[in-house]
Parts: structure tokens; C-alpha cells; sequence
């Protein structure tokens, strides 16, 4: 009775070790693209300049400055318009900066609108 006891105990344990390998295995496997993308977003400040946009957006920062240009050219002539419309920025010091968070709705905004440059 006794050895069937220590049988059964061994067997267990076995047991239970290759389950336990088995699951850590399984999350070894997992991507990382969940850990990169954390990464990446934790690496963009949320108040940019036009530099940290060019790079958050991988264009030029001429490009930038002539969206800025067209948008605020275009919005004169309107009295009411979408929010995402025309891209959100602020001036601060005489410089313009850009909220991550406004910028990611901006881009909905186009990509949802299907509007191009």
C-alpha cells in the first residue's frame, strides 16, 4: 500500500512537470508584436514637435509644413468644418506642436474620409 502511494506520488508530479513545460513553452512562442508596438508607442511623446511628427508620421517635415500650409489656407474660407478635418495643432512659444492622441484621430479622420494630399 505504501509503495502504490509513493507510485501515485511520483506519477503526479512527473505529470504535473510536463504540463507546466508544456504551458511555458506555449508562452515562449507567443509574438512579440505586442511587446514592440508597447515599446514603440511608450518612445512617442504625447506632445510632439514638427521633427517628432515627421518621424511618428515617417514623411518630411517639408511635407508637414505644407499640409499645415494648404489646411490653414483652406480653413479661412470656411465658417464651420469637421474637427479632424485639417490637422490639429497648437501654438506654444510660436511653435507648433502636435497631441499624439489629436494626430492618431486625424488620421482616422483621412483614412475614414478617404482623403489624399
Amino acid at each position: 500500500m505504501k509503495q502504490s502511494t509513493y507510485l501515485m506520488g511520483a506519477v503526479l508530479l512527473g505529470l504535473s512537470v510536463v504540463i507546466s513545460a508544456f504551458i511555458l513553452s506555449n508562452l515562449t512562442n507567443l509574438p512579440n508584436s505586442d511587446i514592440d508596438s508597447q515599446y514603440v508607442n511608450s518612445s512617442i511623446p504625447d506632445l510632439m514637435t514638427i521633427t517628432q511628427l515627421a518621424d511618428y508620421l515617417q514623411i518630411s517635415e517639408q511635407s508637414i509644413e505644407i499640409i499645415i500650409s494648404n489646411d490653414d489656407s483652406l480653413r479661412e474660407g470656411l465658417s464651420s468644418y469637421d474637427t479632424y478635418q485639417f490637422i490639429p495643432y497648437v501654438l506654444l512659444d510660436n511653435q507648433k506642436r502636435f497631441m499624439k492622441t489629436e494626430i492618431d484621430a486625424w488620421l482616422k479622420y483621412r483614412n475614414d474620409n478617404r482623403l489624399n494630399y
